[in-house]
């Protein structure tokens, strides 16, 4: 059995601004190799924790160790190993140098060998189909290529861990789906770590094997993507459709005290239970018993939008 050890790991970290809890003594472990997702409304605490674990920002309280370095104790080895990416990190370039020439400068800063920087270079620009623009000032290129050129910076050193700050906040659907490859791509082949700030949920559940639900400053529920959704999904929709008397089946499932809700689509009914994996084999049954010949019994897959709502709402205990 192989056992992933923790790159990060968030002891009590507590940041105050004057009468703000900006982030209220969290707790958390982010395995290494893992696509870990925190997600929160707006002002929930998200970029704070992110500028606290590269050390731009010093906690009040508490502390984080990314891999093994104590933030704290060794902040200029931790910024070594991590790669950031600020909220609007397009405007954190050079706007008057080269897409290239960024890259160049910020891999000799990172002291990426000499011999290693233009395969580098060409293999990031090109994945973010940027390799036709590497001559041109970034500061010429549109919000988008220059959010995909910043992210290109954050992993030119390949560093164990990226902390990026909604990667893809700026960009369109084809761009940001470039970036979720990239991500995709590097964690897989190079093992890196990513911890990254969003409140974009599909795109989490695309990416993030591991997620994190923060409001006002503090953790609400962490822990395996798949498994949170499963443990407090309250309600699910199944799509039904029959032989014959649709109009029958939509009576029988609405008598039902678990059925929330109904609705017809065509030849289809989508029924809205309560507990659903106690109470899903109850509706088929009495579809079946009262003579319903059933075409379909299909669940619709419940979301991370689902956990999310219903946890930001209190619905998770």
């Amino acid at each position: 059995m192989v056992i992933k050890l923790d790159e990060v790991v968030i002891s009590g970290l507590t940041k105050n601004f004057d009468d703000l809890t900006a982030v209220d003594h969290i707790e958390l472990n982010v395995p290494k190799g893992s696509i870990y997702g925190l997600l929160g409304p707006n002002g929930a605490g998200k970029s704070t924790t992110i500028r606290l674990l590269c050390t731009l920002l010093r906690p009040d309280d508490g502390t984080a160790t990314v891999s093994g370095l104590d933030i704290l104790e060794s902040p200029v080895q931790v910024r070594e190993i991590t790669g950031i990416l600020p909220e609007e990190g397009n405007h954190t370039l050079y706007q008057t140098l080269s897409a290239y020439d960024n890259l160049d400068y910020f891999a000799r800063l990172y002291d990426v060998p000499e011999a290693e920087i233009p395969e580098r270079i060409e293999e990031l620009l090109t994945f973010m189909d940027l390799w036709e623009r590497k001559d041109d000032p970034a500061g010429e290129l549109s919000t988008g290529n220059r959010q995909r050129l910043a992210l290109c910076r954050a992993l030119l050193h390949k560093p164990k861990v990226l902390l990026l700050d909604e990667p893809t906040a700026a960009l369109d659907p084809v761009a940001a789906k470039r970036v979720r490859e990239l991500i995709l791509r590097f964690s897989e082949k190079y093992g890196q770590t990513f911890f990254i700030n969003s409140h974009n949920l599909s795109e989490v559940q695309r990416m993030c094997d591991k997620i994190a639900i923060i409001d006002e400053g503090k953790i609400l529920l962490s822990g395996d993507t798949q498994e949170l959704r499963t443990r407090f999904q309250t309600s699910q929709d199944f799509r039904i459709r029959v032989v014959d008397d649709l109009e029958k089946a939509g009576s029988i499932a609405e008598s039902l005290d678990f059925v929330t809700s109904l609705k017809k689509e065509a030849d289809t009914i989508v029924v809205t239970i309560e507990d659903p994996f106690t109470n899903n084999s109850t509706l088929m049954q009495s579809l079946l018993s009262q003579g319903i010949k059933l075409v379909e019994f299909a669940e619709e897959e419940a979301t991370l939008e689902d956990l999310y709502l219903d946890v930001i709402k209190g619905g998770a205990k």
